[in-house]
């Protein structure tokens, strides 16, 4: 089986993954991790942001950081729940205790 989306077919779209973080630097590390796998690739460096490009774009997957300022991760996310119900989402955060994430 192949690693990347290659056997899709030519009329399916990639599958699109948005990623959502205040810092501009792990967004382009994410980005170069994930596009040479196939995937369409949106970015966003705020919850705002992020909820923009959602209005104007079919996203699979939702990836965004916990902790960013004006609309925490879990805001957002929760809003991306209520209005885009068919969109998986994946919250990420760099403290390993689960009471300073939540």
């Amino acid at each position: 089986m192949s690693s990347t989306l290659h056997d899709l077919a030519a009329d399916e779209p990639a599958p699109a993954i948005l990623f959502v973080d205040d810092e501009p630097s792990i967004l382009s590390a994410l980005r170069r991790l994930v596009r040479p796998q196939g995937y369409r690739v949106l970015l966003a460096e705020s919850g705002r942001a992020g909820l923009a490009l959602l209005e104007s774009e079919t996203v699979d997957l939702v990836v965004s950081d916990m902790r960013m300022p004006e609309m925490d991760g879990a805001a957002f996310l929760e809003q991306v729940r209520l209005r885009w119900p068919e969109a998986g989402r994946i919250l990420l955060t760099g403290y390993s205790d689960i009471s300073s994430t939540v």
